[in-house]
């Protein structure tokens, strides 16, 4: 995208100055994200986040638009009982919509770029762990007592994971790229482990786990940080706020702090559960997350396998369907990712009891037990 298109998307929003640089920023799979510089008659400087939402993946973007309004002017309310913590500042059109939508049909949001803070895309540090932990905890309580309506289903079935199996199965069997045979083992990895699937989603329409208003995507690097006190002080990429588990968000946290190799590591036999990781995740979030419910703290473990398996199911369905909906970088990449997050089920199968006794470890020093 050159510099123009950009200068005339600007244009639409209520910026201060003029814009001076725009480069690329952070490390997403979805959307398109640039940090943008103004600069004022006078030198005063301001930096926005300008994102392309991408909407092959969010197909109703006023919808994912009008949840992070809502998220937002909510968890303004909360500034005073929360002190430290930061949250994105929404930068309204001239015409004070909270996006745009260009002559070409793409969707443009921007935000106040909050600065001073630090991300990580790998971490291998317990403390950084246990306040990510604890900061996507935060977010859950300051967004349990949302008043209705309820938030919209930004992607429907997005954690939905028999729906998930079952797409996998269609991808298979259509086999549209011819890739089925080559990832064969891979299929039957999953197939082998289609019995748990439903079992998290089956305690919930048991009534046994709750419905609350989740993250949905707490990898890491939506976890900003304090540089010094490494405090974590707010949480980004709201695009999937929406109902769901919150087992979900802690899974999805462990699926990348516990990760000892990156996501795309082409050799999986440096792929390793890190369970030093794990006991600082749940620390961080037992310690937070008061609103559990002993289901809830019973399913850690179970949730923590979950969401690397499910995970893996994606990037496998993606690869066979033609590379679709992830970014790739090179060939088979989508097969790499998926490789990665079965080896990283297996090793938690193979943990599975010391897991659970960090568990019991920390319910019992949070109170819970």
């Amino acid at each position: 995208m050159d510099d123009h298109t950009i200068e005339e998307i600007l244009s639409s929003f209520a910026i201060k100055g003029h814009p001076t640089k725009a480069t690329p920023y952070g490390s997403g799979h979805i959307n398109d994200t640039f940090r943008i510089l103004t600069e004022e008659a006078d030198g005063t400087q301001h930096q926005y986040t300008l994102q392309r939402i991408n909407h092959a993946v969010f197909r109703k973007p006023q919808q994912v638009m009008d949840n992070i309004e809502r998220t937002l002017a909510h968890l303004s309310t909360k500034a005073k009982a929360f002190p430290g913590v930061r949250s994105l500042g929404l930068v309204r059109t001239k015409e004070r919509r909270n996006c745009v939508r260009t002559f070409d049909g793409k969707w443009w949001r921007m935000y106040d770029f909050i600065d001073g803070v630090i991300s990580y895309d790998n971490v291998r540090d317990p403390d950084v762990v246990y306040e990510a932990a604890r900061g996507f905890a935060q977010f859950q309580n300051m967004m349990a007592d949302l008043p209705l309506p309820r938030l919209h289903e930004t992607i429907p079935y997005f954690h939905h994971t028999p729906m998930r199996y079952a797409t996998l199965e269609e991808a298979a069997y259509l086999d549209i790229r011819g890739r089925a045979q080559e990832v064969a083992a891979e299929i039957d990895f999953v197939r082998s482990r289609r019995h748990l699937v439903a079992h998290l989603l089956n305690r919930y329409l048991r009534g046994q786990i709750p419905e609350r208003i989740t993250h949905n995507d707490t990898k890491i690097n939506n976890a900003l940080f304090d540089p010094e006190s490494k405090r974590c002080v707010a949480v980004v990429d709201l695009d999937t706020v929406m109902p769901g588990l919150a087992l979900y968000d802690f899974g999805d946290l462990c699926r990348t702090t516990c990760n000892t190799a990156d996501e795309s590591e082409p050799d999986t036999d440096s792929v390793h559960f890190d369970i030093r990781m794990f006991e600082a995740a749940v620390s961080g979030y037992l310690d937070t997350a008061h609103f559990l419910v002993p289901a809830e703290v019973q399913e850690l473990v179970f949730s923590a396998w979950l969401l690397p398996f499910m995970v893996g199911v994606r990037f496998l369905t993606d690869y066979l369907q033609g590379d679709t909906y992830f970014k790739t970088h090179y060939p088979k990449q989508n097969v790499d990712r998926c490789r990665t997050q079965f080896r990283l089920v297996k090793c938690i199968e193979d943990l599975r009891e010391e897991m659970h006794a960090v568990v019991q470890r920390c319910a019992k020093a949070s109170g819970r037990s």
